[in-house]
Parts: C-alpha cells; sequence; structure tokens
C-alpha cells in the first residue's frame, strides 16, 4: 500500500484496539494493558489525539506498586483468553500491591518518560495533556528510583531483571545459559498463546517450563528485591539499562517544561551511562549483558546491543564499529533489519519470536539513536525500509528477516503506532 494508505490504515487499527482509554498489543493474543506496548502506542496516538495518547500513559499509573513498580500486564477482567492469568502470579498477599487492577509481578523497559515527552512535545501547549502529565512525572520518578534501589544489588548503575519477560524479548538467545541452569520440575500451566500463532513462531515447552517457574518464584520469595544468590535469574540486561538511560532524560526535560523538580534523574542517567560502558566489549566491539548469578559476560549478540545509541551514551569512536555489525549480511544486515539475533548465531532462527525475527519497535529505537548519533543517512535507509516492510506485510507483529514475511499476531498496536512516527520523520 502507499504510504497515505499505510498512515490511515495505522489510524484506524489503533482506534480498533483502543479499550477504553488503553490499547491492547493484538485482541486474539494479547487482550490486557502491556507496559511498554502502551507507551509506544502514545507515540503513534499523539498524532491522532495528543489527549488520547495522555491517557493512555495515566491509565499504566492504575497497575504501579506501592514500592514505584509498574508492571509489565495490567489485567482485564472481562478478557480470559490468556495466559498466565491474574492467579498465577499469586500478588494477593504481595505488600504494596494496587488494590484496585490485578497486576503481574514483575515490570519492562521503561518507554513511559520518553513516551511522555514526545506527547507534550506534540500536544501544542493543550492544557488538558499538561495536567495528566504533571501526575505522570512523579509516577515514572518513582519508579526510575525503584530500579536502582531493588534491582541493582550491586550498585552498579546496572539494573537486572528477574525474568525474560522483563527484557521484553523474551525468547533472546542471550538467556538460554541462564535458562538452561534451571531445573523447574513438574510445572503446570496452560498455553493459549499456540492456539493463536502457530508453534512455530513462539517460545519453545523448554522456554515456557522456565517461565512458570520464575512465575512461582517471585511468589515463593515474598517479592523481595533479588540478589544473585536468592534467585534463579538475574541478568544486567543492556536494553533495560539502554532505555532507562533514555528515560531518566526525557523524565528531566519533560519535567522541566512542566514546572516539576526531579532532582535524581539526571544523576541516576549519570550512573547507567557509567554502568553501560561498563558492558562494552571492545573487541567483539558490541554491548553485552552480564549474569549476575553466573558471574560472567553472557557473550551472546542481539539486537538489544545496538540500544546505547537509543540512550545516547555511544562514544563516537564506537558508533562506527557498532554500525559495522548491523551493516554485515552475516550478522545484522538482512534483507528486512533488523533481525533480532544475527544471522551467523547458531541458535539464529528467522521465524520464532525474538531469536531472529525483525520488530518494528527494535528498529524504532535504532533509528532514534542513529539519528541522536548523526548517522542520518542509516538512520534513513532503516526507515525507509521498515516502512515498505510494513507497507507490504501488514501491521504484524515481527517479521521473516529474509522475506518480509509477516509474523506472529496479527494487527498489532505498536508496529502501527510507531510506522505513524516513521512516517511523520521521513
Amino acid at each position: 500500500m502507499d504510504r497515505l494508505t499505510l498512515k490511515h490504515a495505522a489510524e484506524a487499527l489503533l482506534r480498533a484496539n483502543d479499550r477504553n482509554g488503553c490499547t491492547v498489543p493484538a485482541p486474539a493474543l494479547y487482550p490486557h494493558q502491556w507496559n511498554w506496548d502502551s507507551a509506544f502506542c502514545a507515540i503513534g496516538w499523539a498524532y491522532l489525539d495528543p489527549r488520547r495518547a495522555a491517557r493512555e500513559l495515566e491509565m499504566l499509573l492504575r497497575g504501579q506498586w506501592e514500592n514505584g513498580m509498574i508492571p509489565h500486564i495490567l489485567f482485564n477482567p472481562e478478557a480470559t483468553h490468556y495466559e498466565p492469568n491474574p492467579k498465577v502470579w499469586q500478588i494477593d498477599q504481595a505488600p504494596g500491591r494496587p488494590q484496585a487492577i490485578a497486576t503481574s509481578s514483575i515490570t519492562q523497559p521503561p518507554v513511559l518518560a520518553t513516551a511522555a515527552r514526545f506527547v507534550l512535545e506534540r500536544s501544542g501547549g493543550d492544557r488538558t495533556v499538561e495536567e495528566i502529565l504533571r501526575r505522570v512525572v512523579p509516577a515514572a520518578d518513582a519508579w526510575h528510583a525503584w530500579f536502582l534501589r531493588e534491582r541493582d544489588p550491586l550498585q552498579q548503575g546496572l539494573p537486572a531483571i528477574v525474568h525474560p519477560w522483563e527484557s521484553g524479548l523474551d525468547n533472546a538467545p542471550r538467556w538460554d545459559a541462564a535458562l538452561k541452569r534451571i531445573d523447574p520440575g513438574e510445572v503446570t500451566y496452560k498455553r493459549k498463546d499456540n492456539a493463536v500463532v502457530s508453534s512455530e513462531q513462539r517460545p519453545t515447552r523448554f522456554d515456557y517450563d522456565r517461565y512458570f517457574f520464575l512465575v512461582a518464584e517471585r511468589a515463593k520469595l515474598s517479592f523481595a528485591p533479588p540478589t544473585p544468590s536468592s534467585v534463579s535469574f538475574l541478568v544486567q540486561d543492556v536494553a533495560m539499562a539502554s532505555i532507562l538511560c533514555r528515560a531518566e532524560e526525557d523524565l528531566h526535560a519533560l519535567a522541566r517544561a512542566l514546572g516539576i523538580e526531579v532532582p535524581h534523574a539526571l544523576e541516576r542517567r549519570a550512573k547507567l551511562a557509567a554502568g553501560i560502558a561498563s558492558l562494552y566489549d571492545a573487541e567483539r566491539a558490541y554491548y553485552h549483558d552480564y549474569d549476575l548469578v553466573g558471574g560472567a559476560p553472557i557473550e551472546v549478540e542481539h539486537a538489544s546491543g545496538f540500544l546505547p545509541l537509543f540512550a545516547g551514551v555511544v562514544p563516537l569512536d564506537v558508533v562506527p564499529r557498532l554500525l559495522a555489525h548491523l551493516r554485515d549480511p552475516n550478522q545484522f544486515g538482512t534483507a528486512w533489519p533488523v533481525p533480532s539475533a544475527p544471522v551467523d548465531d547458531p541458535h539464529f532462527d528467522p521465524r520464532r519470536y525474538w531469536r531472529g525475527p525483525s520488530w518494528v519497535n527494535v528498529n524504532w529505537m535504532i533509528i532514534e539513536g542513529l539519528r541522536r548519533a548523526s548517522w542520518r543517512d542509516d538512520a534513513a535507509r532503516l526507515t525507509d525500509r521498515t516502512i515498505e516492510l510494513v507497507s507490504r506485510s501488514g501491521f504484524r507483529e515481527y517479521f521473516e528477516p529474509n522475506t518480509g514475511e509477516g509474523l506472529g499476531a496479527e494487527n498489532f498496536s505498536w508496529t502501527a503506532a510507531l510506522v505513524l512516527d516513521l512516517l511523520a520523520k521521513s
């Protein structure tokens, strides 16, 4: 479809997936409110209705825990076709849980403040938008503080994830070794995802056994802050740190524009930037995660390693070395970039979720990072290729990086939302 038709189709999809102020990612597969999905959707909504965009972000605050965490799922009680359901998370006795809504017990990458800044800038001084975002600022500040208070046990400026779902990049090959250490025993659960999307495109039974084990472990440990000796999975995730680092910058700018004080945002950002720098492997010219339980870096390349660009913390002399990976056809330079895992990874699978397919949200963050680093030609090429991919294959959840075939859920909200931004800036 041509670009104008694509724009109108994206707008229609967002409206169709609206559920009373929040956008479900894909009605058939994901019927609840997901954290970073909503933030990405707000970026698209800002082109249609800035007030509706601000409301999307405010809806996330319903699920905030007293300790500041904003969980990765806020459950819709009318939607029952998703597993794990609220009972599986066992948060009824969790200290500080929200009373008015059921949620998961883990978080997701904090895109909230970045999206809020974008919405404000698109709003043209709308008073209603500003009033809503004044409520978002302290909530985002509390969430950001939570990451370095309760998820940085070594105080290195590197928030750690306790579950692959927290990364948003669930079954990425970078988690394989850490998950293989876990013996989940007999785990009983239901899966409904494979009834909607072909099993060849979804995480495996091996993955899901451990996903449900880790959900139960959080409850067993009374949702306490993790340490390397107390949990089975604890990884310093370069993507999480990068997205949070960018969010601190955006939170500071948002608060200043609204006349609100967030005195520690830039201090936290500096600490995160130093932490991210420590994850850089100069020999391989790549940013790697660190396994706190195993006590070693995870020397597995993944698209997440480009996200320090999104944070704006990559030294100028390192950017060309990162771009060499991005351009290499044997790594990330596929016909329809950016594959979530490099082609030369022995576990690369071009059709299975985060083990190879290309995702529009990752492309969007890399494009933003390339623009920040003043590599505008590369950003423009990736922008055009991403728009063409969606024009050819529709608003799918992810895409086969060699053929461009649409995979995963259909009518996927953040694909539509972020295409609206890419169209506006191309």
